[in-house]
């Protein structure tokens, strides 16, 4: 391919793209689909149909882990990382593996392809820092692109330009997509010059800010009949949605007994290699499903009699040093360990404690595809029960777990189910009485009942007393802090200084740092009200009358105002025009991005890694 492309003089194309990729918090629901094939746990993910298998994860996580390690001072180097940060890293390999994913489906849905052209085009034009940064591309320590360019055509470097095809291939199809997507960002002369004047124009003021915390502490009090009243007055602030609820009858994908006995198997095979003298280590790193022991060796530190899980704990001091247990069963498995001895110490009471230190393999046991068809059918069974017979009278029939979930509305999250649109949207469609087929999550099985709605009307006051307690206990204060900038601003109007009115009721006079319409202001925080209020006061010493915002009453005073410059702005336009541009485009990929997410079937058996790998 490169020999061709060393033909070639002149570029063909030139990709000049701002690459970026904004990750997004994940949540994502089940659909309500009949049966899908059955996840297999032993894959990282499945994501629209297509498996992640864990060595793709686990190569991403290292390299995130190693980098992280790498950020460390010398002396932490033998350190390991949180548990938080470990968490951390899990979720960030997943999103980068979930998005890598999720882009690469996108373009083979649009067909983008990437030409040699297109590849000897981008690299004459984009250097990649990666390259850049490469000795073979510097003279005197700086990138030299003459050579850079030379060794496109030399032809001891073809193989090397062939080894970053694939890779470069890749990069291309998604600069090609993401400009795709972003074309559909325009942005009108409004906006560049809206972006200007929040940039640059500036205010400085004084400030009299009659405050919440003056009359919270302790709060105004108020009698149940003023409750009452305020609940009555103010009914159109309680209202709720219209409420469904659901039968739900749910077996969870748990591993059956042929599943824990052929994990126990394997768990017995490893023993036996290492009663046969097999490295602990070695068979740790390469066979323990507990991945954040497993990076290293096993090892789980220092732990005192309790915080493992009961059975785990009971081995664990009961053994000796350098003993090897026989598999103990777990809820997270089969786990084979191994004693590196114990020592006295004190807890943070002062207290002490003898703590030991444990190495482990260990072994998961999974649900089968024979347990999973099993528990399907077992669904299947009840269903066909509960329409003939009705869905509770099915259930104590065939000893099944069903419950009626809590009333909620459209869209809200579902007890002991989650956000699930599809189950929602099965609870407030279909008839009163209707069964689901089965339908399955990531998790668990399941059989569903339309069981009751409700209209959309005012919230009981029981159920909504404590927010009127609190709403009634703002107003107060609110009007308290309105009552006294009020009684300031007539002490302004009849002739008194603003800081003298502020002193003579109590209050402040102060001169926050200059600010500008977006940002952060000591006193007033980002709230609307009185920072629009500053920026209308045009002349200097000019007084607002109190403006109300969300935790008090302001009265401000213009001192100082850098105001909008037409021609600098005319100076400038071109440049503010990028910068707005390139953000609208940044929120039109991320909100497409948003909702790739959420019109995906995504299966995340990562989130498991880190609650299965605590023993507590």
């Amino acid at each position: 391919m490169f020999d061709a492309l060393r033909k070639m003089i002149f570029p063909i194309i030139i990709i000049v793209l701002f690459f970026f990729v904004a990750m997004i918090i994940l949540q994502w629901g089940m659909g309500m689909s009949s049966r899908q094939s059955h996840v297999d746990r032993n894959v990282a993910g499945v994501i629209n149909g297509e498996e992640v298998s864990w060595q793709e994860y686990t190569r991403i996580y290292n390299n995130l882990y190693q980098a992280e390690m790498a950020k460390l001072d010398e002396d932490q180097q033998d350190q390991e990382l949180s548990d938080e940060k470990v968490d951390e890293l899990q979720e960030q390999a997943w999103n980068q593996v979930l998005g890598d994913r999720l882009m690469k489906q996108e373009m083979a849905k649009y067909d983008i392809v990437v030409t040699d052209e297109e590849i000897y085009g981008y690299l004459r034009s984009a250097p990649p820092a990666e390259l850049q940064s490469m000795p073979y591309f510097q003279t005197d320590g700086k990138f030299d692109y003459s050579k850079y360019v030379s060794s496109m055509a030399d032809p001891q470097m073809a193989s090397y330009w062939a080894s970053l095809e694939p890779m470069l291939r890749s990069d291309i199809r998604k600069m090609k997509l993401q400009e795709m997507i972003i074309q559909a960002a325009h942005i009108s002369e409004d906006e560049i010059k809206e972006f200007y004047k929040e940039a640059t124009e500036r205010v400085k003021v004084g400030l009299v800010n009659v405050g919440f915390a003056r009359f919270s502490a302790p709060p105004p009090q108020s009698t149940d009949e003023e409750y009452q009243q305020y609940y009555e007055s103010h009914k159109e602030d309680y209202t709720i949605g219209e409420r469904a609820s659901l039968g739900l009858c749910m077996l969870e994908k748990q591993p059956g007994r042929a599943d824990w006995e052929r994990s126990y198997e394997q768990a017995k095979e490893i023993y036996d290699s290492l009663l046969a003298g097999a490295n602990f280590k070695a068979l740790a790193a390469d066979l323990s499903e507990d991945v954040a022991s497993a990076r290293d060796s096993g090892n789980l530190g220092w732990f005192p009699a309790g915080r493992m899980v009961s059975e785990f704990d009971r081995v664990a001091f009961s053994m000796e040093k350098g003993e090897i247990s026989e598999p103990v069963r777990t809820q997270f498995g089969w786990h084979i360990i191994k004693h590196e001895g114990y020592r006295d110490t004190v807890n943070a009471k002062k207290e002490p404690v003898r703590e030991a230190h444990c190495s482990h393999i260990l072994i998961k046991s999974y649900p089968s595809t024979e347990t999973l068809d099993q528990l399907y059918q077992r669904l299947v069974d009840f269903r066909a029960a509960a329409v003939e017979k009705g869905f509770f009278v099915a259930a104590e029939e065939l000893d099944m777990p069903a419950t009626t979930t809590g009333l909620f509305e459209r869209d809200a999250s579902i007890p002991n189910l989650g956000r699930n649109k599809a189950a929602s949207n099965f609870a407030f469609e279909a008839d009163l009485g209707t069964i689901s087929d089965v339908q399955e999550s990531d998790a668990a099985f399941y059989v569903l009942e339309a069981a009751k709605r409700e209209p959309a009307g005012y919230a009981e006051y029981d159920l909504v007393k404590d927010r009127v307690r609190m709403a009634l206990q703002k107003e107060k204060v609110q009007a308290l802090c309105r009552d006294t900038a009020n009684a300031i601003w007539d002490a302004i109007q009849n002739g008194t200084d603003i800081k003298t009115a502020a002193k003579k009721y109590g209050e402040e006079y102060e001169t926050p740092a200059e600010f500008g319409r977006a940002a952060y202001v000591r006193g007033l925080g980002r709230a609307p009200e009185p920072i629009g209020a500053a920026f209308g006061l045009k002349a200097p010493h000019e007084i607002t009358p109190p403006v109300e915002f969300d935790q008090g009453v302001a009265i401000i005073e213009l001192l100082e105002r850098t105001s909008f410059d037409v021609t600098q702005y005319t100076e400038k336009r071109d440049s503010v025009r990028t910068a707005v541009l390139t953000a609208k485009r940044q929120e039109t990929f991320a909100r497409w991005f948003q909702h790739l997410m959420e019109t995906s079937e995504i299966v995340n058996n990562t989130q498991r890694v880190s609650s299965e790998s605590e023993y507590m």
